[in-house]
């Protein structure tokens, strides 16, 4: 073993003749040959691919994102579980809900679960969420 460790160090140390590829080979290329190798490995990001397709993003509504911590109790569709359906209220009726939950006001029997939840929400917060549950 202590043989082939000697003498794969040594083929390193000692090249392999203009094929090494442990030396840095000069070339003489010209300005014109610097720049078409340059304009080939431009990063993706900036190359224009022919037939390319961009993506559009899909829209979406405010509250959607800020709806996922709703969802844990009230469904991804509105439909309920732990929470009742919110599916088919107007934003009005939501909006004055979480108005009153964050108010603190009692509305029924798990309001003390609501009121943590309503109590972090800005007004922006309650409008975006009221119109997003009303299109469920």
């Amino acid at each position: 073993m202590k043989i082939l460790l000697v003498i794969v160090l040594a083929m390193m140390t000692s090249g392999c003749g203009k094929n090494d590829p442990f030396v840095a080979k000069r070339s003489d290329y010209t300005k014109a040959q610097l720049a078409d190798i340059e304009d080939r490995i431009k990063p993706f990001s900036v190359l224009n691919v022919a037939g390319a397709v961009e993506v559009e993003p899909v829209p979406s509504l405010a509250g959607e994102a800020k709806y996922m911590a709703c969802s844990a109790c009230h469904g991804a569709d509105g439909g309920g579980g732990v929470g009742p359906q919110l599916a088919g209220q107007t934003a009005e009726y939501i909006a004055g809900r979480l108005t009153q939950y964050k108010n603190g006001e009692q509305v029924g029997a798990q309001s003390a679960l609501m009121w943590g939840q309503a109590g972090m929400l800005s007004e922006a917060d309650i409008t975006d969420l009221a119109e997003y549950i009303s299109t469920l």
